[in-house]
């Protein structure tokens, strides 16, 4: 009988230790990737920094919108300022990459240099409806 409760007590400290020893082992794990997370925001955050310092040395200063007429009515060229701001701002949504990569798509979907008129931006929700029916595709319906 005493034997048993020796070999009970010996599982025990066997079993606590081997715990400890996991945990301290998971804790340390969970630091390292704690820190390594800090210093990828860091380096993310400096990166970041750099390129739109970049942008910001060679975006081209605004146009000073005019001031408004004295009857309350937009002068054409208040309208033409705003008309620049509005196309400058669409027209930053559209890198010259997307812009390649679309024309590289129709000449490859044609065969042949096809005339691209008009690039538009989408509204997200056009893309989230897709990815949302293609979804559930794949996950039919449970009963």
């Amino acid at each position: 009988m005493q034997m048993i409760a020796a070999l009970t007590m010996d599982a025990v400290v066997y079993q606590v230790t081997g715990m400890c020893v996991v945990f301290c082992c998971l804790g340390f794990l969970s630091l390292i990737l704690t820190a390594s997370g800090a210093v990828a925001q860091r380096m993310e955050a400096r990166r970041k920094a750099q390129a739109d310092a970049a942008k910001a040395a060679l975006a081209p200063a605004p146009a000073p919108v005019p001031a408004l007429a004295a009857a309350g009515e937009p002068t054409p060229a208040q309208v033409a300022a705003l008309a620049a701001g509005i196309y400058d701002t669409a027209a930053s949504a559209i890198t010259p990459e997307i812009v390649a990569v679309i024309a590289a798509t129709v000449r490859y979907t044609l065969g042949h240099d096809a005339r691209i008129l008009d690039i538009k931006p989408v509204d997200p929700a056009y893309g989230q409806g897709g990815r949302s029916s293609v979804m559930n595709s794949h996950f039919p319906v449970r009963r």
